[in-house]
C-alpha cells in the first residue's frame, strides 16, 4: 500500500458529504465514484475533479482501490461490504450496517475471512459529549448509568419519494430500525450491549403504510435500561437528544443544536460543565480544513484511516456494527409481535480476544 491512499465513494446522497471531508485530510485521494443516477454522478464529479465516475459497484471496486466509503441506500449496505471485503478492499459502511439477521452472519463471515478492515460508520458516536462522557465515566465521574433515553425525530416526507414520485427505501423502512444514532452513542459512553427489547408504535396518521413512531426499550448486559424513540413522520421540530442518568451525575444533551446541554451532579443545584469538557456535538477545535473538519465525519474517518493504515482494529468493527443495527432489527420484529419481549443475539462475544 502506497503512503497515499486510494478512496472510492459508492452513493452521492449521503456519500457527498464523505467525498468533502476525505478530500480536506492528508494522505487520501478521493480517486473514484459510483452513483445509479447518471447525472447527479456527472455533475457531482467535474464540481469535485473525479473522473473516474462508475454506475455500478462492480466497475467501482476494480478502480484500483484501497478503501470505500458505502454511502447507499440501507438495504444494500451488508451486500456492497461483503464485496468490498471479498475484494480485499478496506470498508467504512454507513448505518445500519444490516438489513436483516442473514445479514449479520454473512457481513461477519465475511470480515473474518477478509483482510480488509470492515469499520461501522455510526458518526454519531463522533459526537464531542460522547467522547467527554466516556472519560468521564471510565474515571467514575457518573458512577452507575442506570438508565438512558434518547430521541431521534425527523419529519421526512420529502425522503419517502425520489424525484419521479417513486417510493424509496425509506417507505418501507421501520423508524426504530434507525435507532444507531442513538443506541450508538450510549453504547460508546456505556461499553454496554443490548440483550432484550419490547418495541411499541403507531401508523398510519399521516399516510397509509407510515410508521408514525416507535418506542422501544432494551435491558443492557449490565442490567441498565434504555429506551428510544424513532419517528420520521411527525409535526415535531426535530432532532436528538439524550439523557444518562448516573448514581453520581445526570447528563442530558437536550434538543442538539436547539437546547444548551446540562449537566449535574448529585446534591448540586447548579449544573456544572466539569473540566470543561465539550458537552455538544463539536469539538472547540479539530485538525484540518476546512471548518467541517470539526464534524463528527471528520474524527469517524480519522480513526477509520488509523486503522487501515496500522492494522489495528477500528473503534467500531463488524462486531460492534452488527449489535448497533441488530437492536434495530429486533425491536422491529418485537412491535410486529404486538410489543412482545424479543431477545438480541450477542454477537460480540464472537470477537477473538
Amino acid at each position: 500500500m502506497s503512503d497515499e491512499l486510494r478512496a472510492g465513494v459508492l452513493g452521492l446522497g449521503r456519500g457527498g458529504n464523505f467525498v468533502r471531508v476525505l478530500q480536506a485530510m492528508d494522505g487520501v485521494t478521493v480517486a473514484a465514484l459510483a452513483d445509479m443516477d447518471e447525472e447527479r454522478l456527472r455533475e457531482f464529479g467535474q464540481d469535485h475533479g473525479i473522473a473516474q465516475c462508475y454506475t455500478t459497484v462492480e466497475e467501482l471496486l476494480a478502480a484500483g482501490l484501497d478503501l470505500v466509503v458505502v454511502a447507499t441506500p440501507v438495504p444494500v449496505h451488508a451486500e456492497q461490504a461483503i464485496a468490498a471485503l471479498e475484494a480485499g478492499i478496506h470498508v467504512i459502511s454507513e448505518i445500519p450496517t444490516i438489513g436483516t439477521r442473514a445479514d449479520a452472519e454473512q457481513l461477519m463471515a465475511a470480515a473474518e475471512k477478509s483482510d480488509a478492515i470492515y469499520m461501522a460508520g455510526e458518526n454519531c458516536n463522533y459526537w464531542a459529549f460522547a467522547d467527554s462522557l466516556k472519560r468521564l465515566h471510565r474515571r467514575g465521574d457518573l458512577g452507575h448509568i442506570f438508565a438512558a433515553e434518547a430521541e431521534y425525530i425527523h419529519d421526512s416526507v420529502n425522503l419517502r419519494r425520489d424525484k419521479h414520485g417513486n417510493r424509496t427505501w425509506r417507505w418501507y423502512m421501520a423508524p426504530i430500525t434507525y435507532l444507531t444514532h442513538s443506541l450508538g452513542p450510549i453504547m460508546w459512553v456505556t461499553g454496554q450491549y443490548p440483550v432484550e427489547v419490547t418495541c411499541m408504535g403507531t401508523e398510519d396518521s399521516f399516510e397509509k403504510g407510515i410508521t408514525d413512531i416507535q418506542f422501544a426499550l432494551f435491558r443492557m448486559t449490565d442490567g441498565s435500561v434504555v429506551r428510544i424513540a424513532c419517528s420520521f413522520a411527525n409535526t415535531h421540530w426535530g432532532g436528538h437528544r439524550q439523557v444518562f442518568f448516573g448514581t453520581k451525575a445526570t447528563f442530558e444533551t437536550g434538543w442538539l443544536g436547539k437546547d444548551e446541554p446540562k449537566f449535574r451532579y448529585a446534591g448540586e443545584r447548579e449544573f456544572t460543565v466539569p473540566d470543561n469538557l465539550p458537552l455538544g456535538t463539536r469539538y472547540p477545535e479539530s485538525p484540518g480544513k476546512p471548518s467541517e473538519s470539526a464534524t463528527a465525519e471528520w474524527h469517524m474517518l480519522a480513526d477509520f484511516l488509523k486503522a487501515v493504515r496500522t492494522g489495528q482494529a477500528p473503534a467500531l468493527d463488524v462486531y460492534e456494527g452488527v449489535m448497533h443495527s441488530m437492536a434495530g432489527i429486533c425491536a422491529v420484529e418485537s412491535a410486529a409481535a404486538g410489543g412482545q419481549p424479543v431477545a438480541i443475539p450477542q454477537y460480540q462475544e464472537r470477537r477473538k480476544s
